[in-house]
């Protein structure tokens, strides 16, 4: 990627107070020209977003060994023990992404004087307000139920802060609310934004493209299919490539520089995950590993049998949104739809890219014979393989049948019951003790 000089013109403090979401300003520097305001944006865009990492552990995508290395910080992510972890586990972010509100709400608060070109203005303030309904987003979907039309006015979800107010009470505001920001916010984006698809080593700014696909996750996730569908389509409509591994296997799909890249933001994998932990046997299972061309690519062979990730820290494996996803989102919400021939003629011609001729024309065969109920199923499947270890699986596993997870660690089984609670994390302990309306 190509190098980025991180400037902070102001330094975003959280303090001790009542509320949990009070900050000061502190600095020295305010920023005026479009050029500073540039630069302080992208100090919110790199704003560590390493929760996807931590939200695979408590899926069902790896093993984890009680003499692993650094186990004491993922056993209990592991094992979904959210009551009484220890000290040393790994929390999951919440302050970090307000931090990074905050910031997009200064760049948007402050349109009126920010000098330069009006029409790169816009274009900025555009980025700004996607990364704000970004943030909010990820923290609907950590710390707050599903999305469910008939109970999303009542359910509760996270505080909404549009602008810095020391005085302001931090109320939690409904999952409706939440999600209709979201999407007013996304709007103004779409308004705004100028640039179609960001050239690569730009590609973790926001595009229009990035704020299509983002949208039509929104939708997809308010089980809005005709919505999800439309947006998914305009964003192809863009970009529609998807890499074919027959031709080309040198770089994953999900790379920074695949031709599938939309947004590259987001990290999906650490040291930690990939050389302290293995693949669990479902997910393996999950793969015909002689057709599948994902396999090899995915995973490396331990010299003990079992499987790795080859998905690291590094920052070529960065990714939020790219093609395949919207491929799958249009065949996921043609089978809600009832509509089992375009679902299977859309899954049938993107997996023409994932596997061997043979194995395709194998897959292709079975496809065909799946009643709903199964295709919706293998539909979902696919979306497991190909988005393994991306940091998918957990909002799919949320969203979808919430199913029952059994795992083994240390010898004692542990079950992640079907509809469990801990479906949704529990606010960080600093963040209820700071803001008692969590």
């Amino acid at each position: 990627m190509k190098k980025i000089i991180y400037s902070t013109f102001i330094v975003l403090s959280f303090i001790s107070c009542d509320d949990y979401l009070d900050i000061e300003p502190v600095g020295q520097v305010i920023p005026k020209s479009l050029e500073e305001y540039r630069s302080f944006l992208t100090s919110a865009y790199s704003i560590a977003k390493e929760h996807k990492v931590l939200t695979t552990y408590r899926t069902d995508e790896l093993s984890l060994s009680a003499d692993a290395l650094g186990v004491e910080y993922y056993e209990d992510l592991f094992i979904w023990n959210d009551v009484n972890s220890s000290p040393l586990a790994s929390v999951f972010p919440y302050a970090s992404l307000y931090n990074t509100i905050f910031y997009t709400n200064h760049v948007i608060n402050s349109e009126a004087t920010i000098e330069g070109n009006q029409s790169d203005k816009e274009h900025l303030i555009g980025e700004a307000y996607a990364l704000r309904a970004m943030q909010y987003f990820e923290l609907i979907n950590l710390y707050a139920k599903p999305y469910h039309k008939a109970t999303a006015n009542t359910d509760s979800g996270v505080p909404i802060t549009l602008k810095y107010d020391a005085e302001k009470e931090f109320l939690v505001q409904t999952v409706e609310e939440v999600y209709a920001l979201i999407l007013t916010d996304l709007t103004r984006a779409e308004s705004l934004i100028k640039i179609e698809k960001q050239e690569v080593g730009y590609n973790y700014r926001f595009s229009m493209i990035a704020v299509k696909a983002f949208k039509s996750r929104v939708y997809l996730y308010q089980q809005e299919w005709q919505k999800a569908m439309d947006l998914a389509n305009e964003a192809l409509a863009i970009n529609a490539e998807i890499q074919n591994l027959n031709v080309d296997s040198s770089i994953m799909p999900s790379e920074y520089n695949s031709v599938e890249s939309i947004l590259a933001l987001e990290t999906v994998a650490s040291f930690d995950m990939v050389n302290n932990t293995t693949i669990s046997n479902t997910l393996i299972d999950a793969y015909n590993q002689s057709e599948d061309l994902r396999f090899l690519l995915y995973f490396k062979q331990n010299t003990d049998g079992s499987f790795r990730s080859k998905k690291s820290a590094e920052n070529k494996f960065k990714v939020s949104y790219r093609t395949a996803e919207l491929h799958l989102t249009i065949a996921e919400c043609f089978a809600a739809l009832g509509e089992d021939v375009l679902a299977k003629e859309k899954l049938i011609a993107f997996t023409e890219n994932r596997y061997t001729a043979d194995g395709w024309n194998v897959y292709k065969t079975s496809l065909n014979t799946l009643n709903t109920t199964v295709l919706k199923e293998e539909i979902l499947e696919e979306r497991r393989r190909e988005f393994a270890i991306e940091g998918q699986r957990w909002n799919d596993l949320r969203r979808t049948t919430q199913p029952k997870i059994t795992k083994t660690f240390n010898g004692v089984t542990y079950t992640l019951d079907k509809n469990d609670d801990r479906y949704v994390i529990p606010f960080p302990n600093d963040a209820t003790i700071n803001n008692p309306n969590l």
